[in-house]
């Protein structure tokens, strides 16, 4: 009784937004993750399950008039589905994906046809060249106000813009929310603040920034910088769209430290959270490198933090957290979020609390043990990343079990013990399972299943009791030179990274035990970078490099 009690306290705690969803799930996906806590669970799908999955087949497919590039590793972003959008004689079931392009199209979601598409050309001329980290092109995945019938995006110009969900009409005008040619990442729609976060020293940005006081962090541009950080975290409240009101939160002074992963921010009862790259810490002079920050709504101010007391070794090897997107769900009366990067340890956070008793800001709730990247592998260096890499995926089985699935590169860590499922040897990659449990006050995870081996695979979401992932089949090495040979031309790598190592194929599991339920082997023969599965209205969507909308159905 004591933990219901509590469990109901901590829903309570949440906006109102928040407690309608739960009692009305959406049957639709509005935005990254599903919801505003990142949880990648569609709660209101009923028409696919465990039974009738392993009937999946491709229902139709539809190719979007944009042009692939090398450096344009997302030529869409993932797609967002919006049910019963009203339209000129009745409503529409609707599939809306950002391009590279800034072209920003709305698809019928049941027969594939473009119901309409609008482009904003981006006129200003980039600091810098393009290059397959820095693609001076739209990235982030849009956001959907259904309630006011607004899609919200941001374009390669670094505006953010609204449009009519059913006709593309101008709802807010372009607005400066971040810097130029900037790689915004997923935008998340809270209490009429729509925020995203920008790093990795893309954009029309200064380079080294002098240092700055304390202050940093604060809602303005820190004391003696004259222009944009790069390392940032954006706000635009948006409750009057004649009058939008911008709010920036630095976590670093120069191009270290920014705030990136598929995800943004996620929600908590406190604020929004998100997660920093590498980069110095130190927060009395306002560097947040490889913390996980939690922040009062509207980038009030600084809530809570929490810093790996390893940092240094992170930074050393380059295992940053932007890898990884978090994601918040209540479990045992508290309000957690699960937190891992290419290191391959996953720690789970109270967010009323994120750096222990008393404040440390260094003392997880739990720390797990190796789960891969025994090699301690990053992202840039000569051998192919390994670690968690996408979005953190959370699932509550209807008797009350909380599960939790991570996209990992690479084989599992030698020390991992055995899964209670497995499907064999995992050699480049997997979706991994485990499960939450609670011992008292102690609060731990546990190996459930581990899938078959999956060559880079990416953020898996969940319905109904089915886990879906994709296999991207990208290439991931970021540096093809040999041992002690110089770096190729930017445009012989970028050539390099845009060509692939496989095909994408989505797959479907059981979400407690991992037995496979389908895979779309052979089917697609492109490739995928940074996206997920969309699950809504009893189809699976996905997107490929080619400019390829799927959808997947079985009936």
């Amino acid at each position: 009784m004591k933990i219901s009690c509590l469990f109901v306290v901590t829903l309570l705690l949440l906006p109102s937004a928040g407690r309608g969803q739960e009692r009305v799930p959406a049957r639709d996906w509005p935005t990254w993750g599903y919801d505003q806590e990142r949880t990648a669970w569609n709660r209101g799908e009923t028409i696919l399950t465990k039974s009738n999955v392993p009937k999946l087949k491709m229902k139709w497919s539809t190719h979007l008039p944009t042009t692939p590039t090398d450096i344009a590793l997302s030529t869409l972003t993932a797609p967002l589905v919006v049910e019963g959008v009203p339209i000129a004689g009745g409503t529409k079931n609707i599939v809306f994906l950002l391009a590279a392009d800034d072209t920003l199209f709305a698809v019928d979601a049941d027969t594939g046809k473009t119901l309409w598409q609008r482009a904003f050309p981006n006129k200003m001329t980039a600091l810098r060249p393009g290059t397959w980290l820095c693609s001076n092109t739209a990235n982030d995945t849009p956001v959907v106000d259904k309630k006011n019938g607004v899609i919200y995006f941001v374009t390669s110009d670094g505006k953010l813009r609204g449009l009519n969900l059913g006709d593309g009409a101008e709802r807010l005008t372009g607005t400066d929310f971040i810097a130029p040619f900037a790689r915004a990442w997923s935008l998340n729609l809270i209490d009429n603040v729509i925020y995203t976060t920008n790093a990795r020293s893309c954009g029309n940005v200064p380079g080294q920034l002098p240092p700055v006081s304390a202050s940093a962090g604060a809602s303005g541009p820190p004391p003696g910088v004259h222009g944009p950080v790069e390392a940032s975290i954006s706000a635009m409240d948006v409750s009057d769209p004649a009058h939008p009101r911008l709010t920036k939160f630095y976590t670093s002074s120069t191009r270290e430290a920014g705030p990136w992963g598929r995800g943004g921010v996620a929600r908590t009862p406190r604020g929004i959270i998100t997660q920093t790259a590498d980069g110095l810490y130190d927060p009395a002079g306002g560097q947040f490198g490889e913390t996980v920050l939690e922040l009062a709504p509207g980038l009030a101010g600084l809530a809570d933090s929490f810093t790996p007391e390893n940092w240094q070794y992170l930074n050393l090897h380059d295992l940053d957290m932007g890898s990884a997107s978090l994601v918040v769900f209540p479990f045992a009366g508290k309000m957690l979020t699960a937190v891992a990067s290419k290191e391959g340890m996953v720690y789970l956070l109270d967010v009323n609390n994120l750096g222990g008793y008393p404040p440390s800001h260094s003392k997880p709730l739990y720390q797990s043990f190796q789960i891969a990247n025994d090699d301690a592998f990053g992202g840039n260096t000569r051998a192919p990343g390994q670690g968690v890499w996408g979005s953190i995926t959370t699932y509550a089985t209807p008797d009350g079990r909380r599960f939790l699935y991570l996209p990992i590169w690479g084989p599992p860590s030698k020390k991992l013990p055995p899964f209670q499922y497995s499907q064999g040897p995992t050699s480049h990659g997997s979706i991994m399972a485990f499960e939450v449990v609670h011992d008292g006050d102690k609060i731990a995870m546990v190996l459930r299943w581990s899938s078959p081996d999956m060559t880079v695979p990416d953020s898996p979401t969940v319905a109904n009791g089915v886990v879906y992932a994709l296999e991207t089949g990208e290439q991931t090495l970021q540096n093809p030179a040999a041992p002690g040979q110089p770096r190729p031309p930017a445009a012989v790598a970028a050539k390099f990274r845009a060509t692939p190592v496989g095909h994408l194929s989505l797959y479907a599991f059981d979400a407690e035990t991992g037995k496979s339920l389908y895979s779309s082997k052979k089917i697609i023969t492109d490739w995928v970078h940074f996206s997920e599965p969309v699950v809504a209205l009893g189809k699976v969507f996905v997107v490929t490099h080619d400019a390829h909308l799927y959808a997947f159905g079985v009936n």
